[in-house]
């Protein structure tokens, strides 16, 4: 008998299809035929075609080589020809030196080679040898290319776990599909750079922080390479970086947010059902996020755009083939504090509340009742606006804060940033451009242009005078939130308030809506603080009580 579980995976995946096939270019004899970037080659708005979208043959494949009920897809030869045709539409944005673009001309990008390449083999897994013969030839010449491409490059401007792990599983697939021991060398390479710098804790590193939404996208890389490698050291990585991640699931099917490092708040599920028969944390993952999926109370293929579509997607593929129904127990403490120093996060857990600060985040907090699994309190810190249009926060990460942390008490200190929150103008768009497609072909100036978008975009900093110190008690009643704030750089703000939901950073993954944004926020949220009575210093305050300890 097939499992309900798996059943409602695959039938989210066969909603999507009308979807997935609407984004293609199907016509016969048109020039972008393949191609499934619809802003391109439909609706013509931009100028450059995102390789990414092709992968979409993964789901496209699956719908073609499995036959379950209600899919009208299995084995249909016009779905084949279509797949075809966006394997020929990857492979012509492939450069000579075997690598793909991501967000613009000539970027040569590690993530978007190695996640298409990925979806790519895939797919040839699925099709086997009903994809014709000389198409499939071809196919793995250009995953060859790709494969050789990432052998001889890495990622330059920051670690991103996620990345280097897509890299390792489609080096894992070329190296099978070709012969070629070097690449099955190079994907030990990548799962050994992401293991060596694996937290203690257990989290995998993204841009110097823990990020439980990014680390559920990377777990399902690292899954895929486990099963295709059976390496048992990867497999002891997986569990220990499950173990941290179950402590940021909250009550109500959430997962982490703003108080992490890149602020996701994303879940994709296949790593935890592929998983699950190995690994209790991964097991009671999997199952206490499953409604999550079909809810939308953790961000995922009903709340993303365009650029994280089919990873979502894709993921519920291989989470259909894996999942089981299946009872598993809480391994996180029932109570008390659990403190994560070098990821910077803390849970509190009391009866009637569970309370996730972001300390590296300057104590972005985020309280649910127990009892009712709701939102009682969102509250990011302080944002506010300088005269000259430009946002500054106190909530941004720094792993150096020195804070205190205790069962009943956790205080931390810092100062307020400049949020960088550029946007493309139109000769902003026409000059960098330009650039793309002249001295930015060079591969050298590429990876100059990535890190210094990278500094612009995420690390860069600069310091308002404004001193923030915010202390929060628990005890059995509930929360009590004090901010300390100072200094004479209060004076050049227009406006300033809490911030319920934020991010300082660019980070396009985050910031998706989930449902619980429409519970309470924190009680003064709408209420702006009077710039002037930070200069000489004030302390704002609120308290949360759960309904039941209220009762």
């Amino acid at each position: 008998m097939t499992d309900s579980v798996a059943e409602a995976y695959r039938a989210a995946v066969l909603h999507q299809a009308p979807r997935v096939l609407g984004a293609m270019d199907r016509e016969p004899l048109s020039p972008t035929r393949g191609c499934c970037d619809r802003t391109w080659w439909a609706w013509k708005f931009t100028d450059f075609p995102g390789p990414r979208f092709q992968e979409s043959v993964c789901v496209l494949a699956f719908l073609h080589a499995t036959p379950f009920e209600g899919n009208p897809y299995h084995r249909n030869a016009n779905l084949l020809e279509w797949i075809g045709a966006g394997l020929d539409f990857w492979m012509s944005r492939q450069h000579g030196d075997g690598s793909f673009d991501e967000a613009y001309p000539f970027e040569r990008s590690l993530a978007a080679t190695a996640f298409t390449s990925f979806y790519v083999s895939e797919a040839l897994a699925f099709l086997g040898d009903t994809l014709p013969a000389d198409r499939r030839r071809r196919t793995v010449e250009a995953l060859h290319g790709a494969g050789r491409w990432l052998e001889r490059n890495d990622e330059t401007h920051g670690f991103l776990s996620n990345h280097l792990a897509a890299a390792a599983a489609a080096l894992c697939h070329i190296a099978r599909l070709t012969g070629d021991a070097g690449l099955e060398r190079r994907s030990r390479h990548f799962t050994g750079r992401i293991l060596e710098r694996q937290s203690a804790e257990g989290w995998y590193d993204e841009y110097g922080g823990a990020d439980p939404g990014y680390q559920t996208h990377g777990s399902f890389y690292l899954a895929r390479y486990w099963q295709l490698s059976a390496d048992a050291e990867v497999l002891a990585s997986l569990a220990r970086a499950n173990r941290f991640l179950a402590h940021f699931v909250h009550p109500d099917g959430s997962l982490a947010g703003e108080y992490a490092s890149r602020g996701t708040q994303t879940y994709y599920p296949a790593a935890f059902e592929m998983l699950a028969e190995r690994d209790g944390s991964a097991a009671w993952i999997a199952e206490t996020l499953r409604r999550s999926v079909a809810s939308g109370a953790a961000a995922g293929l009903r709340g993303v755009d365009a650029q994280n579509y089919f990873p979502c997607l894709n993921n519920l593929v291989f989470a259909s083939m894996h999942a089981r129904s299946r009872t598993a127990t809480d391994p996180t403490p029932a109570e008390g504090l659990a403190w994560f120093p070098q990821a910077g996060l803390a849970r509190v857990r009391r009866t009637g509340y569970d309370a996730f600060v972001g300390v590296s985040k300057g104590g972005a907090v985020k309280v649910f009742d127990r009892e009712t699994r709701r939102l009682l309190v969102s509250d990011s810190g302080w944002v506010g606006r300088l005269a000259d249009g430009r946002t500054v926060s106190s909530h941004y990460l720094d792993p150096l804060r020195g804070p205190l942390v205790a069962p009943d008490r956790i205080e931390v200190a810092g100062s307020f940033q400049v949020a960088s929150r550029p946007v493309f103008t139109t000769w902003r768009f026409v000059a960098f451009r330009g650039f793309n497609l002249t001295v930015g072909r060079l591969p050298a100036v590429a990876r100059w242009l990535k890190r210094l978008l990278v500094r612009v975009l995420i690390t860069r900093r600069a310091a308002l005078d404004i001193a923030c110190r915010r202390v929060l008690a628990f005890d059995e009643a509930g929360v009590r939130v004090d901010d300390d704030l100072s200094g004479p750089g209060a004076a050049s703000l227009t406006r300033l308030e809490r911030a319920g939901s934020f991010t300082s950073i660019h980070m396009g993954s985050a910031r998706y809506f989930v449902p619980h944004e429409l519970e309470s926020m924190p009680p003064d949220a709408a209420v702006p603080l009077s710039p002037a009575r930070v200069v000489g210093g004030v302390t704002v305050s609120y308290a949360v009580r759960p309904p039941a300890v209220r009762g």
